[in-house]
């Protein structure tokens, strides 16, 4: 590889130590993305977000476009969050050969904002419907004892599922997350700009305080905008079930983002099928995490055998949404993981490329298993059998809408700086790294 300088704008970060020289064209996304990408996808999703409004707004069934849109809201939300989980991870291991493939993980963690202005819709609606996909728990009537839907259980856990506490939470989780990722991203620019080294050590004792703040946030989150549309039902690792489906979307977002780049001659020599080896190896770990959390979740459930827990399963393994349950056996776990076990899988462009775009696919269609089940469901004080209702306009322009948005804001912001951490002084190791295995 052709040597190249990393250096700041006042000359080299530390003097005596070796120097890598980079083209600036390199680490320079394409010039497409800086406008015409980003903004086909802003105007693609802006439609498909007013062809489910409209859906939602003119037509009969509201609750079925807010539940496509916050599926795509989740998925958005599932990016940024594993994104997050990845940088600080990847700086408290001090993992070296990361570096040149961390800058795109800080560009998609940094979009927390977009994902806030994305669920606003969901809050309004909620607020001014007194729940709609949340009306097993935000309907007053479920707590007033002269009320003939009085519940008790959601009685009881009011202290936890009332509004005011709940807009409350989600401002927090919103704070923690935008605070950790801009602080994390002003790290690295920063350190472009002066060379400064002690800027990683800085990163790296944030991200230990971080890791804990995304484990409780992401696992509140879940249990507020997931769990929740079914106030009874309770799982205790609900949490890593959401956190693992995040890191796994995140890092096949990292790996056909470098693919893409790589397609148009970026990031040549600076993110090699090495790098790519290893990024396989984080989606089929991940891969197995995800399988071995959801097959846990459902095996401690079916063996406790209490009503409020199996009634979740017993709904997704009726009115045909079983075969989506095997789908994501099959698709989600079995193909992929066989797929990544093989080595020149994780070294070919092509191979793994298409390997992270199934994985997103597969995630969208794990947080529709969650989200929409409970559409269909029979309202408060109605009687009935569970049906399922498809339309496939609505279900794809509903989730596609806040994907679509991120996505053409993410290459934005891939545009607006170099893609890679110029001075990190682990640029060397990520430079040289090499896989014996």
């Amino acid at each position: 590889m052709s040597q190249l300088a990393a250096q700041g704008p006042h000359g080299p970060a530390h003097a005596g130590e070796a120097r890598w020289r980079i083209e600036p064209a390199t680490i320079t996304a394409p010039a497409a993305w800086a406008g015409a990408v980003p903004g086909l996808l802003l105007v693609l999703g802006a439609a498909a977000i007013i062809v489910t409004a409209i859906y939602g707004l003119t037509g009969a069934n509201l609750k079925h476009a807010l539940a496509a849109y916050h599926v795509g809201v989740l998925y958005t939300l599932s990016l940024a969050i594993g994104s997050l989980a990845l940088v600080m991870i990847m700086h408290q291991f001090n993992a070296g050969w990361s570096v040149t493939v961390r800058r795109l993980l800080e560009n998609a963690a940094s979009l927390f904002p977009v994902c806030l202005v994305l669920l606003l819709p969901v809050l309004v609606i909620e607020l001014a419907n007194h729940g709609v996909l949340f009306e097993r728990w935000m309907e007053p009537g479920l707590r007033d004892h002269a009320s003939p839907l009085y519940d008790p259980l959601i009685d009881h856990k009011s202290p936890y599922l009332n509004t005011p506490f709940f807009l409350f939470r989600a401002a927090l989780y919103f704070a923690v997350w935008i605070f950790l990722s801009w602080r994390l991203l002003a790290y690295s620019r920063e350190q472009d700009r002066t060379g400064d080294r002690w800027l990683t050590a800085r990163a790296r004792r944030l991200s230990s305080i971080g890791l804990v703040l995304l484990a409780l946030t992401t696992a509140f989150a879940g249990y507020d905008w997931a769990m929740s549309l079914d106030p009874h039902f309770y799982s205790t690792m609900w949490g890593v079930y959401i956190f693992a489906g995040s890191a796994l979307a995140a890092t096949a977002l990292c790996v056909l983002t470098a693919a893409k780049l790589r397609y148009y001659g970026k990031l040549e020599g600076l993110v090699t099928d090495e790098h790519l080896h290893d990024l396989g190896k984080l989606m089929l770990a991940f891969t197995i995490f995800w399988a071995y959390i959801s097959f846990s979740q459902y095996f401690l459930i079916w063996y406790s055998n209490i009503p409020e827990e199996t009634s979740w399963y017993v709904l997704r393994k009726h009115h045909g949404w079983q075969n989506l349950a095997v789908a994501l056996c099959v698709g989600h776990f079995a193909l992929p993981f066989l797929f990544l076990l093989w080595r020149n899988s994780k070294r070919r462009i092509l191979l793994i490329g298409a390997a992270a775009a199934w994985i997103l696919f597969m995630h969208a269609l794990d947080l529709v298993f969650i989200i929409r089940p409970e559409v269909y469901k029979p309202g408060l004080g109605q009687a009935g059998t569970p049906s399922v209702g498809f339309e496939p306009l609505l279900d794809v322009a509903g989730v596609l809408g806040p994907v679509l948005v991120f996505l053409g804001v993410y290459a934005r912001r891939l545009a607006a700086a170099p893609l890679i951490p110029v001075n990190d002084p682990r640029l060397g190791e990520a430079l040289e790294h090499r896989n014996y295995v």
